[in-house]
């Protein structure tokens, strides 16, 4: 209480004094020394003192682009948005970063069928992906990171490893590669095009950092070049509301 009381003085002090000091130079060895870089860096998750590693959040306002029901040839990123279906479901996330443990819960009903994925095996194939739960990176786009699919995005959270999907509680496709990704919006509100790939002059990927979103890739090792992405299995989810708990 002492120090909080001392603080607190200080703080009415320099205000009544017209004269906002930084708390960082008022007591240094106590509240650190600011850099000149530090209002651009931003931190990796581990450089906080408190980092939890602990993330819980969920997903509403589900699309399915494509269909389940869709056959060779199909297009399962459409970039153009024509082809997306609102769909009732969720997707529950908790997972945490330090040990890559935890589950992915996804669940939406297309026509009079019931689908669940559960994605709670987590592993690493680069060291980007941190073991299989992973935050604050750049991927996919010219971040040379991740495939080039879909834009380069800022990854507020990112998980990769295998995935089990079900069909009316019954097996549809066991052990398929799976990726998660709480991400900056993809699509235009209203025309729901992705505007990739296109020529630009700024760094920055396409997408909207005022908007956020999930996805949820499940695909199988089997390729198909007829199909975009070139995979025989393709299951590609976005829930557009974000909600962290």
């Amino acid at each position: 209480m002492p120090h909080r009381a001392s603080f607190v003085a200080f703080l009415l002090l320099t205000t009544a004094s017209g004269i906002l000091v930084s708390p960082g130079h008022a007591e240094e060895s106590k509240f650190g020394t600011p850099k000149a870089d530090e209002g651009t860096r931003i931190f990796k998750a581990t450089e906080h003192p408190f980092y939890s590693a602990e993330f819980l959040l969920k997903g509403d306002r589900a699309t399915l682009v494509g269909s389940m029901g869709d056959t060779t040839p199909w297009d399962h990123l459409d970039y153009a948005g024509k082809h997306l279906n609102a769909v009732k479901g969720t997707i529950e996330i908790e997972v945490n970063e330090h040990t890559n443990t935890g589950r992915v819960v996804a669940e939406f009903v297309e026509g009079a069928d019931q689908y669940r994925v559960m994605f709670d095996r987590f592993a690493a194939k680069t060291p980007l992906q941190s073991g299989g739960v992973a935050t604050r990176i750049y991927e996919h786009g010219d971040s040379n990171n991740g495939d080039p699919l879909y834009p380069k995005t800022w990854l507020y959270l990112g998980g990769w490893g295998t995935a089990t999907m079900y069909k009316n509680d019954q097996v549809l496709y066991k052990d398929y590669d799976a990726h998660f990704m709480v991400m900056e919006r993809s699509r235009d509100p209203k025309t729901h095009e992705v505007r990739y790939p296109v020529k630009r002059t700024m760094p920055g990927g396409e997408t909207d950092p005022a908007g956020m979103e999930i996805d949820l890739w499940v695909r199988s090792k089997e390729q198909n070049a007829n199909n975009f992405p070139p995979f025989e299995t393709f299951v590609h989810l976005c829930w557009e509301e974000v909600t962290w708990r």
